[in-house]
Parts: structure tokens; sequence; C-alpha cells
């Protein structure tokens, strides 16, 4: 997209040849090992470690976590399954199904399939309960009409990304306007989806050292934990922290002032990297840091000491309506691992790329 440092390919893995069982550095105690599709579980050695959360298994089309009591999770493209499974690594038995189906704009909606199912096939058809709230407008594209409405809404070409993006939209990627919030966060979900596309597009002896990520909204709740919750349902079961390595947020203080927020997890850190274009004093970040120490000491149940980054040696906004486009490029680095590197990514670069995404 015109850029080299955030070019898609930088997020790709190196091409050292992996070992068949070969300890994750960043995720301590998950393993990988590379089988094909017809390999049966009883003749699988799935190594552990005694602090291991989980094994891992690396395979063509699917990861696949085993837990204790012969129940498994199979994380696929859109879509991650947690119940029972046949020696085919099919899904069999009673499980939870959470399925992401996207349309042709790119929009998104979330079902939840749950009952019995043989052989990879859901066997109680009426079961389906699709889950709205996964649909993140803001207040002035919310919809309010019943469901079989939402759908012919959806496949209006207006509505992208889970955004109804309208004429003021549009207008605010040209030059010397302040990005909308449809606009920042209709980005946010694309480079969710890019990174969702290049790691199962990644062979499985390769895709353990893929870095994957995760970057909430500027409409999260972060001081809400259930509602913060719902938009991890699918990852009930699994530690959604030990499945992405990169882990971002989008703030919009006020309609002026953006920025972006990395979150680095550790065994002994809790890191809050702070990427702003209006850089401000400590004492403004300590709401946002207090935010996500405790919604992290509720997911990970102890308590954690957190420190306070603000990243240096970034582009400074010196006017009124450039820092949400700065967000995005600061996103964009996250996803495409630039974040030590130097940004030659400009503003008018990041419009241009905006307004080819929302009027294709």
């Amino acid at each position: 997209m015109g850029n080299n440092c955030v070019s898609e390919s930088d997020s790709l893995i190196n091409e050292d040849t992996q070992a068949n069982f070969n300890k994750i550095e960043s995720r301590p105690g998950i393993y990988a090992v590379e089988h094909t599709t017809n390999t049966y579980m009883d003749n699988l050695s799935i190594m552990s470690s005694p602090d291991s959360p989980y094994p891992i298994i690396y395979m063509e089309k699917m990861d696949v976590i085993a837990f204790k009591g012969h129940k498994f999770a199979i994380l696929q493209k859109n879509s991650v399954y947690y119940g029972e499974i046949n020696q085919k690594y099919q899904k069999n038995g009673k499980g939870k199904l959470y399925l992401i189906d996207v349309d042709k704009n790119r929009n998104q909606k979330l079902f939840i399939m749950k009952g019995m199912f043989k052989n990879d096939i859901y066997q109680e058809s009426g079961q389906i309960s699709p889950f709205g709230e996964c649909l993140d407008e803001t207040s002035d594209s919310k919809i309010t009409e019943p469901q079989d409405s939402q759908k012919s809404i959806i496949q209006n070409n207006q509505y992208k990304y889970n955004k109804f993006i309208n004429d003021k939209d549009i207008n605010s990627i040209t030059d010397k306007n302040q990005l909308r919030p449809n606009i920042v966060n209709g980005y946010i979900q694309y480079l969710q989806q890019l990174d969702e596309q290049l790691y199962w597009d990644t062979p499985p002896q390769k895709r353990e050292k893929f870095q994957r990520t995760i970057i909430f909204q500027s409409t999260c709740q972060l001081d809400k934990y259930n509602e913060f919750k719902q938009l991890i349902k699918q990852f009930r079961f699994v530690k959604f922290w030990l499945i992405y390595k990169k882990i971002g947020f989008v703030i919009e203080h006020n309609p002026n002032h953006w920025y972006f927020v990395e979150v680095q997890i550790t065994e002994d850190e809790f890191n809050i990297n702070i990427y702003d274009s209006i850089k401000c004093s400590d004492a403004f970040y300590q709401n946002i840091k207090h935010k996500l120490t405790q919604l992290f000491q509720k997911l990970l149940n102890h308590k954690l000491q957190s420190k306070l980054i603000i990243k240096d040696n970034i582009p400074q906004s010196y006017n009124t309506y450039d820092s949400a486009v700065y967000t995005c490029i600061f996103a964009r680095m996250l996803r495409c691992n630039c974040r030590n590197k130097a940004l030659i990514m400009s503003t008018s670069q990041m419009r241009s790329d905006l307004l080819k995404l929302f009027l294709n």
C-alpha cells in the first residue's frame, strides 16, 4: 500500500526451518508440531511443560489445543471450536463453535453453534445464535431495525467493515479534516482481517513464529469488564494474550486527540506503550494506565506491576486534524512489526490508502 516500512510482507515470519518440537520463546510452555490433516491422534506425541497452559499443534488449516479431559480447541480462519473431536481432528461430539461470517464488503457477524457435531457437521438445526453486538457502530450509524432489515443494510455498498460509511465519513479523509470514528475503527477492522488472512496463509511449520495481532477499537469499554469479555467471547476458554502476541488499543481522548496504546505481557512484565502524536505528560496517561492495569489484572487473575512507556522518536502532529491519521499509522506499524523502524509513511499517504479502502 505504498510504504516500504509497513509493507504487508513485513509480518511474515523468517524462512528458518523449524524443528518438529520447538518451544515458542515469547509464549512459555506452548509447543508446536507440524502434522498433516490425515494424521490420527493415536500417533501423536504432544509435549507439554509443568507451567504449560496448554499444548498446541499447528496443522495445515488449523491450530489444535488439547485440554485435560479429552476436550480440545480448534482454531481456524474465522472460527474457534471447543469440545470433542475424532481421530481425524474433526468436530465430533458435544461442542461449541464460534463462527465469524464475513461478506463481500468485509462486514462480519458472529454466530454461535452449540450442541452435537458429527464429522465436522453441526447436527442441531435451529440452535444457531447470531450476536448482533459484534457490529461495532458509533452512535450516528446505529442499526435499530429488526434482524431482517439488518441483513439488507449489511448488503448495502456503503456499509463496510461493520460501519455505515456516509458522506461525512468520506469527507473526513480529505486534507485538514480530522478522521471520523467510523473511518478509524473501520480501518482497524481491516488490519485485523488482514492479519488473520496472512496468518492462515502461512505454512504450519512457520506459523509458530508469526506474531499475531489483535487491536481493539476506540468503542471498546476498558472500564467495563463484562462488556470487554463480550468482545473476546470466542476466547472464553483460551487466553487470547497467548494467541495474540501484539495487542493494541485505539484511544479517542476527544475528537481532536487520538492515540494508540500497545500492551506487552510477559511472565515478569506488563508494559503499556503510548504512541501519541500530541505528546502529553505522564500524568495525562495515568487514567489509561489504570484502566488497562485493572482490566488485565482481572483477565490474568493476579496483581500486575505496570510500566508506562511514552514512545519517543515518533511523528508529532502540529495541527488539530492529523492525530487520528497518525493513530492509524501507529496501528499499522504494530501489525507490520515496524515499531522499532523509522517511520516513512506520511499522513497524505495514509489518507490516500483510506480513500482507496472505503471507496472501492
